[in-house]
């Protein structure tokens, strides 16, 4: 049977003391009147760093310790979502959207059209990261904050504010404004569009959970937006139903105002007012040459070595079985191959007999499939936060017979797991520096190929410079190099060379970081150069770890 596992601090009877988190999932399975095809398992936890709510939590709950707990599920951070052995789920949305998928035909509407609410992971989407990390951040803070007078309004509700003053913006926006008069701008009514979405289940008891924190407090004279929202989602019977759960507690009345001052846009990536042109033409060669500049005047002490590591190992495709080879086209599977053969080389280097080796944001399982038929004697985690990526890689180890292999569809920092080895191969942007400081923070070698150089980005996990040496580097001119970096497509083209030189300097900025963490690293160009326009191998063992 599907299985939500949550986070309780303490459990006294049908009360609990819960996480935020926790608490916004049981307040969802109680707005879906608790499907019968999905069980909760409470697991108690000693955790005091962080605040924590009362809540209902009923009978029909089981409670385990953190110790019973078998992987994947105690490799990740709660909540977590399982279906089988092969369907793991970490990440607020991402459960939240199992659960709704396996409550029931009739709760399907709220993942919306095509079943894409919240389908992006934070690191990419500013609406999932609003909703699985700001207004929860929100709520965490009013909890464990004394408030003396004054209560500023926190900037992420003034940011939903200004959300929902903005017009709707949607995949099938153009069909439903023609169903609107004179084919007008869509206003929210909702927190997603014109109808009630998942999102709006995962806001709607955060900000229930600061009105009544604040019980006393007229909200609508600063959120009127908001708080037409509130009324209109907190008025549906399931709604009430489901906030009955929760047990709050009133800690403040006659408090003054503060709002603050936030960027009139939405929530939406796609929202022109957030795009600004003159702002993000990081390419123009005057800017390009200020940087290289700058770099100039900066002792890197950094040499790349001549040959990938692990480029003496013999890697022969014809003695393994066919079928672990990638379903790629054709006119690339050479290349492909190539890749995966530089990338597996240096994890089995050094990679030794009961190692977990996790292949983050493995996409189809390329990597991780070949590592797993090559390491029969280590195990192989497949990570990825797209379900149906993932699906394509299980159906490839079940062919394959591979016993050696777990999956887990969840943002990588989700995974709390211990693990020796972190690879990746052609991690989109940002992606690729989540992985070394996965790795970093775990005292795990690391075996990263990045790419998407131009859409690196500080978020709320790495900043840019990455490492010391660079840290005088502002940050524009580090994004200048990154989109310069990404012009090395062609060897014919005017400015390839350039553009390789700035994508060593990126990598050489991560690999310094991970010298200053105590490593030991390697960046060097896959064999053949060709196989890839991002072609480079970073490699990074920690001092302690011996390599034959």
């Amino acid at each position: 049977m599907p299985e939500v596992f949550l986070e309780v601090c303490e459990l006294i009877g049908e009360e609990a003391e819960v996480p935020v988190e926790s608490a916004v999932c049981l307040f969802l399975l109680q707005y879906l009147q608790h499907p019968p095809d999905v069980s909760v398992t409470l697991v108690l936890t000693e955790r005091t760093d962080q605040p924590s709510l009362s809540v209902s939590v009923g009978q029909s709950v089981r409670s385990v310790t953190p110790d019973t707990l078998q992987c994947p599920v105690s490799d990740c951070c709660l909540p977590v979502f399982t279906a089988g052995s092969d369907n793991c789920v970490a990440g607020l949305c991402g459960v939240l959207r199992q659960v709704v998928k396996h409550s029931g035909e009739e709760w399907r509407h709220l993942l919306g059209f095509r079943e894409g609410c919240l389908f992006a992971c934070a690191e990419v989407s500013l609406w999932t990261k609003f909703c699985e990390i700001d207004i929860v951040q929100v709520v965490k803070d009013i909890l464990k904050t004394d408030f003396a007078g004054e209560f500023k309004i926190p900037v992420h509700l003034a940011r939903f504010e200004e959300h929902l003053r903005q017009p709707v913006r949607m995949h099938n926006l153009g069909k439903v404004k023609v169903q609107t008069e004179n084919n007008r701008d869509v206003e929210h009514k909702f927190a997603e569009g014109p109808t009630m979405s998942l999102a709006d289940l995962i806001v709607l008891p955060c900000v229930y959970i600061v009105y009544q924190t604040m019980s006393g407090l007229q909200f609508s004279e600063y959120l009127p937006s908001v708080v037409k929202w509130y009324e209109l989602v907190v008025n549906d019977p399931l709604v009430v139903k489901g906030l009955s759960c929760l047990k709050i507690r009133s800690r403040y009345t006659l408090l003054s105002f503060i709002l603050p001052e936030v960027p009139q846009q939405s929530l939406y990536k796609s929202d022109p007012k957030r795009y600004k042109p003159k702002l993000r033409q990081f390419t123009r060669q005057e800017d390009v040459e200020e940087a290289l500049r700058s770099i100039d005047g900066i002792d890197l002490d950094f040499d790349c070595d001549s040959y990938p590591f692990g480029h003496e190992i013999e890697f022969d495709w014809t003695k393994t079985m066919i079928d672990i080879q990638p379903d790629v086209p054709h006119n690339r599977l050479a290349r492909k191959l190539q890749q995966l053969e530089n990338l597996a080389n240096a994890v089995i280097k050094v990679a030794k007999p009961g190692d977990k080796i996790v292949d983050f944001c493995c996409g189809s399982g390329h990597l991780g499939v070949v590592l797993a038929y090559c390491l029969p004697q280590c195990h192989v985690v497949l990570l990825d936060n797209k379900e149906q990526s993932l699906d394509r890689a299980k159906a490839k180890v079940h062919s394959l017979g591979l016993t050696n292999v777990t999956f887990i569809q969840s943002n990588l920092d989700y995974f709390k797991g211990p693990f020796q080895i972190g690879a990746s191969l052609h991690a989109c942007g940002v992606a690729s520096d989540l992985v070394i400081e996965t790795s970093l923070q775990r005292k795990a070698a690391f075996v990263v190929c990045p790419c998407c150089y131009g859409s690196l980005q500080s978020n709320h996990v790495v900043s840019y410079p990455r490492s010391s040496v660079l840290s005088a580097l502002p940050l524009r001119q580090y994004l200048v190099l990154g989109h310069c970096a990404d012009q090395t497509h062609k060897q014919t083209y005017a400015k390839s060379e350039q553009g390789e030189r700035c994508m060593r300097l990126i990598d050489s900025d991560r690999c310094l970081l991970a010298r200053e963490r105590g490593y030991r690293v390697s960046l060097a160009k896959l064999i053949p150069s060709t196989c890839s326009p991002k072609n480079n191998l970073l490699v990074g063992i920690p001092e302690s770890v011996s390599v034959s």
